[in-house]
């Protein structure tokens, strides 16, 4: 989850001019929060060990 925070952060504090590596650094944000919130769904239920 830090790594989503460093992600969002790079994306607002960046010297970038354009929305490229904006759309990047939050879509990859997002993917890694779903890849970890789908990871404890699926132990909570016990479907992964």
């Amino acid at each position: 989850m830090l790594s989503a925070a460093v992600l969002v952060l790079m994306a607002l504090c960046g010297n970038h001019e354009g929305n490229v590596e904006n759309i990047w650094l939050f879509g990859l944000a997002a993917l890694l929060l779903a890849v970890v919130i789908g990871d404890a769904v699926l132990r909570r239920n016990g479907l992964r060990s």
